[in-house]
């Protein structure tokens, strides 16, 4: 027979998110950052950062975009998690990221459900451009579709169009958790985390770059089991970061706040928990990437791509630590090692 928890949750356990966040964010910041390392900013950031400025520009948006591309930071970002890959792969890669920071904002914001955005985007990627009259949002993604294809990545666009399409089809979710619906269980908060990490799609556009499994080539299932598990880990890093910021702009939906609501607890044994859940995601990453490494039935390719996988969640870490949006850089954190050469090399 199932017991009742020990604490029944309510609002006194749930809502002072940021409360308890401040005090505790240097025992936080001391225990996320073991075993990590953070990289150095890629040499062509400032290029990077322009090019996607420019771009935002050339499109026609509004001026709430172009001030969120000023604030976001994707070469930065991208130049970090991808700092082998040409100049061709970069750019489009950033791309992408800042049309997922837009959808986060902007549109998840707007008064109308996001759904209404997935046959347009559909029709907008499937046939090379956007509807007229669309929304904005469309504008981007018909550029980076021409981006990819002139990378050679034709072959990406089939799967990278269904990716896109359950991220938007998770933040439906979101907008009804958002509106007041109950909060998700852990185990589907997670499952919508790792869709709404929009880490699986930059994984699958890195396929472009040399030396990885590439878009003419079949993916092997371990490597995307693998993208999966990098995308909830970054997600799981990044509610760890901003759940703080996020509540204090109203949002309902957290992992600090989900955990309160399943097990019945106050929101600093929730912090707890979360480190915990964590910890035990990384060392699970961390082992299939050496099972990966060490199947010599896989090609080289395909282990080198595994280590190009796993350097994403550091290295999106480290971006969380030095963006301004999380306000994270604290002379009471823990002092995490600088490595100089990326993974995968």
């Amino acid at each position: 027979m199932l017991q009742r928890p020990l604490l029944s949750p309510g609002p006194e356990t749930t809502d002072d998110i940021p409360g308890a966040f401040h005090p505790l964010k240097p025992w936080l910041l001391s225990h996320l950052g073991k075993g990590r390392e953070t990289y150095p900013a890629h040499p062509w950031t400032d290029e990077l950062e322009s090019a996607i400025l420019a771009w935002a520009a050339d499109l026609g948006l509004s001026k709430e975009h172009i001030k969120i591309t000023a604030e976001a930071t994707p070469g930065h970002l991208v130049g970090l998690f991808a700092p082998q890959a040409p100049w061709n792969v970069l750019l489009p890669l950033a791309k992408l990221q800042m049309i997922l920071f837009w959808l986060n904002t902007v549109d998840l914001g707007a008064d109308q459900p996001v759904g209404h955005l997935m046959e347009p985007v559909r029709e907008t990627l499937e046939r090379g451009h956007s509807p007229s009259g669309g929304p904005d949002i469309l504008r981007p993604i018909a550029s980076l579709r021409d981006d990819i294809i002139a990378a050679g990545g034709a072959g990406l666009i089939p799967g990278f169009t269904e990716l896109l399409l359950g991220f938007l089809h998770e933040y439906t979710f979101r907008q009804a958790w958002e509106s007041g619906e109950p909060l998700p269980s852990l185990d589907r908060y997670l499952q919508h985390r790792t869709r709404t990490a929009g880490i699986v799609l930059g994984m699958w556009v890195q396929r472009l770059q040399p030396g990885l499994t590439g878009p003419g080539e079949q993916l092997p299932a371990p490597l995307l089991q693998l993208m999966k598990q990098g995308s909830l880990l970054v997600g799981l890093d990044n509610d760890l970061h901003s759940c703080h910021v996020a509540a204090e702009s109203g949002e309902r939906l957290s992992l600090i706040g989900v955990i309160c609501q399943e097990y019945g607890i106050p929101v600093d044994m929730a912090f707890s928990c979360a480190l915990t859940l964590n910890a035990a995601m990384r060392y699970e990453n961390a082992n299939t990437v050496a099972s990966i490494c060490a199947d010599t039935s896989l090609p080289d390719t395909a282990r080198r791509h595994a280590r190009t996988i796993f350097h994403w969640v550091d290295s999106v870490y480290t971006w969380s630590l030095e963006t301004p949006r999380y306000g994270l850089r604290s002379t009471d954190a823990h002092e995490l090692v600088t490595r100089s050469c990326p993974a995968g090399e």
